[in-house]
């Protein structure tokens, strides 16, 4: 085989690679979705208590009916909040606008897009502790090691000390709908155990 002729198929296996975004596809059927997403609402969990309140406060002290507010990822880039005050739910709750900038928490893969938030900290009855407690919705690209999507409808317990996790087992309860390329994902109050830190591949 020629060197041009070598050449001219590594260009284009390296082109290949480039086009198909380089990183596997999320594994782990509906655990890995549910990781997808915990390590998706870690930046939100971890900031969600203080924001939330803080966020509120500015506004009403302000008379503003929308404010915002940005906090780093914990490997990079970072998650931009807003709540709008003239949207409040059934319970009392506000939701939050949170937008992904590069937010990577794994120092594997970065996360894109939106999701809509609404929370609240109590004890949770199934996980019997303190736990950050929230609904979320939208849709988030990954890149990185992993190459794929997250699009959630979920209602969420965790808790609250594991927002800060990275390794380890983490305990959660999962009720909604996650979608990704592998298939749409049902959960039914279930209660999974994931691995903090990680995404599985395909």
């Amino acid at each position: 085989m020629s060197r041009l002729t070598r050449l001219t198929i590594l260009s284009a296996l390296t082109l290949g690679l480039v086009a198909c975004g380089g990183g596997a596809k999320l594994g782990g059927g509906e655990e890995g979705a549910a990781q997808a997403a915990f390590q998706a609402s870690q930046p939100v969990g971890r900031n969600g208590n203080k924001t939330a309140d803080a966020l509120v406060r500015q506004a009403l002290a302000s008379g503003a009916l929308t404010v915002s507010v940005s906090y780093d990822c914990h490997k990079g880039g970072k998650v931009s909040w807003g709540v709008d005050l003239t949207n409040v739910g059934q319970d009392g709750t506000f939701n939050y606008d949170v937008t992904y900038d590069h937010c990577n928490e794994d120092g594997k893969n970065e996360y894109n897009g939106k999701m809509v938030y609404a929370m609240r900290f109590a004890i949770d009855p199934t996980l019997q502790s303190f736990a950050f407690i929230t609904t979320m919705k939208g849709r988030l690209t990954i890149e990185g090691e992993i190459s794929d999507f997250i699009e959630a409808d979920v209602a969420m317990s965790v808790e609250l000390n594991a927002t800060s996790a990275h390794s380890g087992n983490v305990m959660l309860v999962i009720d909604g709908t996650i979608k990704t390329s592998e298939g749409s994902h049902v959960y039914t109050q279930d209660t999974l155990s994931i691995l903090a830190g990680e995404l599985p591949k395909a």
